[in-house]
């Protein structure tokens, strides 16, 4: 008798989540889903008749072989896990496994261990394993995975890792707990510092009177163009349909926890008898940096866009946004010249090959900076 499906509970159905957890149940595993926004559940179990999906994180774990977790931040992971009435944690079986997907601060994955310990939930495993690729490669299951833990717990979950990542960047980080998410905070490093370059140089190439597109097409086969220029760039010449990444899903791996703005809306989501505050989570990268006593200038730069962002209310838009901040009296200027150049009857006053350039620069100072706080922090620089 062929033996039955990992019976997997997947919480979080965001724009990455949503993707992972149909691309499980594709694959063939039972899925379970869960999420405080109904409309996400509802579409789940439209598009996914064979999943299920639960009213509370504990419901979803019931007889669960594995919880992934991939809420956007640990302010909702905590009370996911462990709130007292609806978390999962009480819920789980001995020897289930959490894989922990969200992008965390890599202190926090050690704060799980030691309260699965408090709730004598010590049997339970415990996965580090953040994510990166976005929402489409979510859904083809091909992600960059960075798993780390006791040997043993992340050979016991391979299949599952196997199944949401590239055949060729399952990485298990060595290190024990905490080795994933340092790994992924390099990771955000460089995401951080290309995400605003791609607006500095776009609003560059505006200003100077390019035709945008003829600029991008030119700026992403040369030797400053990045994963991310390639990525973000397109969103610029419709940003009124923009919708592939908000700026504060990066403003909270980037912005100092010491930052003198907040987030306004702290909200409530109720369903039956669960209760989630949604709150804001800052600085994964800068407060790990400080803890380490190691700065981190050119993020620093960048940092100041985020902040300066998210505190003019474009938080939830679209990345794209920050060519706002370069171009603060023309800000729709690189959707406009988009396929046409500058009216003006004079050639654009700085050329694309300056532009690639500092671009380069930019690039290679960030590369330096990582570079070092991987030594700092014992990952292996080959990732």
């Amino acid at each position: 008798m062929a033996s039955q499906p990992s019976r997997i509970a997947f919480a979080g159905l965001g724009a990455m989540g949503y993707g992972m957890a149909t691309h499980l149940v594709n694959s063939g595993f039972s899925v379970i889903g869960f999420d405080v926004y109904q409309p996400s559940l509802d579409r789940f179990i439209t598009e996914n008749p064979t999943a299920s999906v639960a009213e509370t994180p504990r419901e979803a774990c019931q007889d669960a072989h594995f919880l992934i977790v991939m809420v956007a931040t640990s302010v909702q992971a905590t009370p996911l896990l462990f709130d007292e009435h609806t978390g999962a944690v009480r819920g789980l079986n001995e020897n289930t496994t959490i894989i922990m997907c969200s992008t965390v601060a890599p202190a926090y994955v050690a704060e799980i261990q030691n309260l699965l310990k408090s709730a004598g939930k010590q049997r339970i495993r415990l996965i580090d394993s953040p994510v990166s690729g976005g929402a489409v490669r979510a859904a083809a299951g091909t992600l960059s995975v960075f798993a780390s833990g006791a040997p043993d717990d992340v050979e016991h979950a391979r299949a599952v890792l196997q199944c949401m990542s590239d055949a060729n960047k399952l990485y298990e980080i060595s290190g024990g707990l905490g080795g994933g998410s340092n790994a992924k905070l390099i990771h955000q490093i460089f995401a951080g510092v290309h995400i605003a370059m791609c607006s500095e140089a776009m609003g560059l190439a505006a200003l100077a009177g390019w035709d945008t597109k003829e600029a991008f097409d030119h700026l992403s086969k040369g030797g400053g163009s990045s994963w991310m220029f390639e990525n973000r760039v397109p969103p610029m010449f419709d940003p009124d349909h923009a919708k592939y990444s908000a700026v504060t899903i990066i403003a909270k791996d980037v912005v100092s926890s010491d930052s003198s703005f907040h987030v306004p809306a702290e909200y409530h989501t109720q369903r039956g008898r669960f209760k989630l505050t949604v709150g804001w989570e800052q600085g994964i990268i800068t407060s790990t940096a400080r803890a380490h006593a190691f700065p981190l200038p050119v993020l620093g730069a960048a940092e100041q866009l985020y902040l300066t962002a998210v505190s003019a209310g474009w938080g939830a838009e679209d990345d794209c946004v920050l060519t706002r901040l370069f171009l603060p009296s023309q800000p729709d200027l690189v959707a406009t010249q988009a396929g046409h150049p500058s009216s003006s009857s004079s050639p654009p006053r700085i050329s694309l090959q300056t532009i690639e350039d500092l671009m380069i620069g930019v690039h290679l100072a960030g590369l330096a900076e990582a570079m070092r706080f991987c030594a700092r922090l014992g990952v292996d620089e080959g990732l």
